[in-house]
């Protein structure tokens, strides 16, 4: 796997699986609730298995109106014929990604990069019952639980957010989402736009970190420490392009043993911690420059949150 394609992935785990499961029919049935400029690389996996929605005693607010929002979600489809199954917000709990570089020592010996969670990942995407209940379905149904869950988001009301990378995304305002949606954030508009904005933040982030000198030389450093244990990479992205993927369900020795040093080399020289001070440095630089959508979703899913609750309690 080239360098290139292992850094996108690995930040695609980090920040949009969530984003992705709850568009869990779409995915399933091949749909794009969104629409943008191919230059914008969006794009939607599959659903995950189906889990019953955390209780709202037992999760963050983010759990909380996630799992409200699967309820809302499979009540709408429900009321137009269809049926659906919640899908989990995490379907992998274990699984976490390391944007800029592997510093977890314990991680690393356990799970080496996390190739073979991935693996299990990508296996709850396939046995989905969404996808499972889509392709069972007469084509003419199959399209007509595609309109429930999408819309049409060419439709002249479409919501729309302009991304600040460039692009701008469309979905329908009357799917079986934006019905959900707009039960539990009232401004529906709004929110689309705000969470759209605010999700694409994190790709800007990561990249103004790999592109600041700073960080640069902790790569040097970091890179003598793993050419000192015998292992000539270039960069962390190098280390992990290097890993074949896994053929079992379990981190191969040779991945452990690679992953392990990274991670004690992150640790020895500080590079880790670097990582994360930039990270931080850079998060707070676009948060003043996007204060306004910032500010307003925090205010929209703190108005949502006693809604989330009561969607949960009631079932």
């Amino acid at each position: 796997m080239a360098v290139e394609s292992r850094r996108a992935r690995s930040l695609w785990y980090a920040v949009a699986v969530p984003a992705a499961l709850a568009a869990a029919v779409a995915g399933a049935l091949g749909a794009r609730p969104d629409i943008a400029p191919p230059s914008t690389g969006h794009g939607l996996p599959a659903a995950s298995t189906a889990a019953v929605p955390v209780p709202p005693s037992s999760g963050t607010p983010a759990e909380v109106r996630y799992a409200a929002t699967q309820v809302l979600i499979r009540d709408c489809m429900q009321r137009r014929g269809f049926r659906y199954w919640p899908v989990p917000r995490q379907p992998v709990p274990e699984l976490r990604e390391f944007p800029y570089v592997l510093d977890d020592v314990s991680y690393a010996r356990r799970y080496g990069y996390g190739g073979a969670l991935e693996r299990r990942l990508q296996e709850a995407i396939a046995a989905d019952p969404n996808a499972r209940y889509a392709r069972d379905l007469p084509p003419e149904r199959g399209a007509a639980a595609v309109r429930a869950v999408n819309g049409d988001p060419r439709e002249p009301d479409a919501l729309r957010a302009t991304l600040p990378a460039g692009g701008v995304l469309r979905r329908s305002s009357h799917s079986c989402t934006s019905e959900a949606e707009r039960q539990l954030y009232r401004d529906l508009p709004t929110w689309y736009r705000v969470t759209r904005i605010t999700d694409n933040l994190a790709g800007l982030r990561v990249g103004r970190v790999l592109a600041d000198p700073r960080y640069a030389d902790g790569v040097t450093a970091w890179r003598r420490c793993m050419r000192a244990a015998g292992h000539d990479v270039a960069d962390p992205a190098s280390a992990r392009a290097s890993v074949p993927e896994p053929a079992s369900g379990a981190a191969s020795p040779g991945e452990i043993g690679l992953a392990e040093a990274e991670a004690t080399c992150a640790t020895r020289t500080g590079f880790g911690r670097l990582a994360r001070r930039l990270d931080a440095e850079h998060r707070r630089a676009l948060d003043r420059r996007f204060h306004t959508e910032v500010t307003e979703r925090l205010r929209l899913e703190a108005d949502a949150l006693p809604r989330a609750r009561a969607v949960l309690a009631a079932g």
